[in-house]
Formats: C-alpha cells, sequence, structure tokens
C-alpha cells in the first residue's frame, strides 16, 4: 500500500536563540527517539534537510509554524519502498529509496521529533485533510488491521515496570553496560536516565553539543542536570522500563 499521514506545526514560546525544531518521518520500532540518526530512522527537518544515520542532506524546502507536512511511504515501487514529503500540498520529490530486502519484512513507523513546539496530527481521523492527498495513498488509520504492525507494547501496569539503578565510581563502565543492556533487550525499550543520555541526545546536525561548549562545560551540565530531574518527575508518572544512570 501507500501511506500517507499529515503533521500540523505550531511553535511553543522561545527559551533559546534556535528554539524550535521539528523533524518528521519513519522509522523501525527497535530505533531510538533520535530520529534521523542511525540506521533504518529516515527523517525531515524544518531546516530543509533529510537525515538518516547522522547524514544530513539538502532536501525540499524549509517549514515552520502552521505549515502541513505530508509524509509518504510508496511500497508500490518493485523491489524499494520509496519515502517521500509534501509541503502544504506540494511534493517535495522523493528522499529515501529503501531496499525492502534490507527492512527484512520489518515495518516502518510513523515518528516525530520535536523541541518547544506543538503538533497535531492527521492519520485519517479527520473529516477532512488540510491538503488533498496525491492519488493512490491511503491514511495509516484507513489501512485494514490486517495489513497493520502492532508496536512493542509497554508494561500494563506499575507492578510490571522494571527499574535498574546502576552503582559505581565514575567511569567505572556503567553508561556502557547501561547502553549494552538496553540494546540487548529491545522488547523492554529501556529508557536510560542520566545526563551522560541527555548530552547525547542535546545534538545539532547530529552533531555533540560538547564541541560546541568549549569553557562552558558547566552550563551544558547544568542544563542536563535540570532536564534529568524533570526526566525523573516524569518516569515517575509512566509506566516503562527504566535503566538510572546517574552517579
Amino acid at each position: 500500500p501507500q501511506v500517507n499521514e499529515e503533521i500540523s506545526v505550531k511553535h511553543l514560546p522561545p527559551t533559546e536563540p534556535d528554539p524550535h525544531v521539528v523533524r518528521v518521518g519513519w522509522s523501525l520500532d527497535s530505533c531510538s527517539t533520535q530520529l534521523g540518526e542511525e540506521p533504518f530512522s529516515y527523517g525531515y527537518g524544518g531546516t530543509g534537510k533529510k537525515s538518516t544515520n547522522c547524514k544530513f542532506e539538502n532536501y525540499g524546502e524549509t517549514f515552520a509554524e502552521n505549515d502541513v507536512i505530508a509524509c509518504l511511504v510508496d511500497f508500490e515501487c518493485g523491489e524499494e519502498v520509496e519515502m517521500s514529503f509534501m509541503k502544504n500540498g506540494k511534493w517535495l520529490g522523493v528522499a529515501y529509496r529503501v531496499r525492502k530486502e534490507l527492512l527484512g519484512g520489518r515495518a516502518l513507523f510513523p515518528h516525530v521529533l520535536v523541541k518547544n513546539c506543538a503538533i497535531e496530527f492527521n492519520f485519517g481521523q479527520r473529516e477532512d485533510t488540510y491538503f488533498s492527498v496525491p492519488p493512490g495513498f491511503t491514511f495509516i488509520q484507513h489501512l485494514p488491521v490486517a495489513e497493520r504492525v502492532r508496536g512493542t507494547l509497554g508494561p500494563k501496569s506499575k507492578a510490571e515496570c522494571e527499574i535498574l539503578m546502576m552503582v559505581g565510581l565514575p567511569a567505572a563502565g556503567k553508561t556502557t553496560w547501561a547502553v549494552k543492556h538496553a540494546a540487548a533487550n529491545p522488547s523492554k525499550k529501556y529508557n536510560i536516565l542520566g545526563t551522560n543520555a541527555i548530552m547525547d541526545k542535546m545534538r545539532v546536525m547530529g552533531l555533540r553539543r560538547q564541541r560546541n561548549y568549549a569553557g562552558r562545560w558547566d552550563v551544558l551540565i547544568q542544563q542536563a542536570t535540570q532536564c534529568l530531574n524533570r526526566l525523573i518527575q516524569i518516569a515517575a508518572r509512566k509506566k516503562r522500563n527504566y535503566i538510572l544512570d546517574q552517579v
């Protein structure tokens, strides 16, 4: 089938000079939340860049507040899957071609990465679309259930949740163990909570911010610590599995 979804972008109040990030696209269920920064994770960002496996290339146009981006996947292209995007009804061309044998029958899931933005999705639940859908494409919600693949189910109750707390001196290998353990148990969908994990996600164009904070390391640590404290508060209310990796 040919699959479509629409995302409407709305900015939230800014807190830094370049505050708004929206990256939309597709990834495997096994991928992390960092869209476009690992294999089989395919994103298109508001900066007019497409990215997969941390490789950023010019694509399409920039987009911002009140723009509507349609994410299209075409599985009817012979041995390849084609991914493309539309901005406000204008097709931007094919962004990715992936051989089906590389996907190995694994499903692609809608994925969005945002910072300081409110977004609205249309998977087909709206009576009207923001813009007309290209011929042959179907909204995900309109696909028969038999043609859909279920994503990983999280714990049903707090009692089923698992929390691992790393204990050890700095540089003892706690983070390395946590990352390997999470990778070895993909069904657990571990969320690693720690300043190292946060700083690894604080990337600009796929590059770690540590390179840009020479002489301001304390600022980066302070921001990461504030984020961690907030994430721990949020984590307490969610039914998920966690690894607490913090000295």
